[in-house]
């Protein structure tokens, strides 16, 4: 097995056909089927199924498209670190999911990265989920998500602490500004997120029907934020990414009547065995709160 049956492997997994696979990585195709060939053989699994509908993953290739992920991803680092040590003196390997940094952890970057400029950064947008093994794994250093993980490895630091928020387009939705009922709600064309099934199954429970079809299914935050902004329907977000948008009047909050608003917290988990590298020393460091935290847990 070697980087390029990897390589080669997650490609095909993306296009589910190997011409497709072949073009993207510009070999032949051929080139393509003996990887994959190659790869299985030394597996001892058929990773792969091909028929009339193109390609398709077996379990045990689905269960390997996260490892190979994965090699793909330490493959790249690990290349980025040889070439770093004649330039810099260390590298922060951060991640996060999109909307995180793009209303937090953008401008704490910006600002790390002018104070410390012999120290690179290599920043990695993903799921929580893709980022998890990842720290795990001591691919990344440190990440900035909406999940507390504390086991033998990871230890998760409490950052901030957001209201869940249901809103609208105010020139769609002014008229419910003041609040709706349950009856309301469930005529509502309503946007879906991943923040539906983390934070928001007790409003499915109660307050919807088991009927209710969501107008659009979305697994990314900022693209619920763009169809509510556009007025195509109303969508619960979290307070800290739509605040520029509440002040402005484009979008309105909807009181639901009954409804407990909800919060988000959001956690910093960093890799313990890396605690001692420059990088995040220097990164906690900016943070006094932050490193107080680090602290008092290393004391217990």
């Amino acid at each position: 097995m070697d980087i390029e049956e990897i390589r080669t492997f997650i490609e095909v997994a993306k296009c589910c056909n190997f011409s497709k696979a072949a073009d993207v990585l510009h070999i032949v195709q051929s080139t393509v089927s003996n990887r994959m060939k190659s790869l299985e053989e030394y597996m001892g699994e058929q990773l792969l199924i091909r028929d009339k509908t193109g390609i398709r993953l077996t379990p045990a290739g689905k269960m390997f498209l996260n490892y190979a992920k994965q090699i793909q991803t330490l493959n790249e680092n690990a290349l980025k670190d040889i070439h770093m040590v004649s330039t810099y003196e260390d590298c922060l390997n951060i991640a996060s999911v999109q909307w995180i940094f793009s209303y937090t952890l953008e401008s704490m970057l910006t600002e790390f990265s002018k104070i410390h400029p012999k120290i690179a950064t290599n920043l990695i947008i993903a799921h929580s989920e893709e980022i998890i093994p990842m720290l795990q794994n001591q691919v990344y250093d440190v990440a900035l998500i909406s999940y507390k993980i504390d086991n033998a490895n990871l230890h998760s630091i409490p950052f901030c602490k957001t209201k869940i928020l249901f809103v609208g387009a105010a020139d769609q939705y002014s008229a419910y500004k003041q609040g709706i009922s349950k009856e309301q709600l469930r005529n509502l064309p309503l946007i879906y997120s991943d923040i539906w099934q983390n934070y928001l199954s007790y409003v499915s429970d109660n307050f919807l029907p088991e009927s209710k079809t969501f107008l659009i299914h979305c697994n990314m935050l900022d693209s619920a934020k763009k169809f509510c902004k556009a007025g195509i329907g109303c969508c619960f977000l979290p307070e800290i990414m739509i605040r520029n948008e509440l002040n402005e009047g484009t979008l309105i909050h909807i009181p639901i009547s009954g409804l407990t608003i909800k919060y988000m917290n959001i956690y910093f988990v960093y890799n313990k065995k890396k605690l001692n590298s420059i990088a995040l020393q220097e990164w906690f460091k900016m943070y006094p709160e932050l490193k107080r935290q680090i602290d008092k847990h290393s004391k217990i």
